[in-house]
């Protein structure tokens, strides 16, 4: 049992230094460049493509850090896994922002096309990054051949 605490702050602290950077960085980014040039029409489209990058590296990250408990896990159910998580957060901001709307009167989603938009440009952002991620580690694992 003590073993599990130690493992459980190593996990902790490989996760906070070394894989929270990413969305940590695009939620900073996205107040800071609201402030300056308006959520809408290019703040808000950028913060989310990115956001589905930073998720994405996020989990398939994490992925690897806890394979301890997932277990052995290929290179493509790590993309599959990343790429659903991904997912599931996008939805859960949008069902987020939706409340807000609905509960505290605030206008954060101004249409259905709004939200739409801010789903599709996450999973794209997701995929882009594992596709790169796989393309470019494919290239060079060949390029040492």
């Amino acid at each position: 049992m003590g073993n599990m605490g130690s493992l459980t702050k190593d996990v902790f602290v490989k996760i906070s230094r070394g894989i929270a950077w990413a969305p940590i960085s695009v939620l900073i980014g996205h107040s800071i460049f609201a402030k300056f040039f308006g959520h809408e029409p290019y703040v808000d489209p950028v913060m989310h493509f990115s956001g589905g990058v930073a998720a994405a590296y996020f989990f398939r990250e994490l992925s690897v850090i806890g394979a301890e408990v997932l277990g052995a896990l290929t290179d493509f159910s790590r993309d599959l896994l990343s790429f659903g998580s991904t997912c599931s957060i996008a939805l859960f901001w949008e069902i987020v922002e939706f409340s807000s709307d609905t509960f505290l009167g605030t206008n954060v989603q101004t249409s259905n096309a709004n939200t739409m938009r801010d789903l599709i440009l996450g999973i794209v952002g997701a995929l882009v990054f594992l596709l790169l991620r796989r393309l470019l580690s494919h290239k060079g694992s060949d390029s040492s051949a």
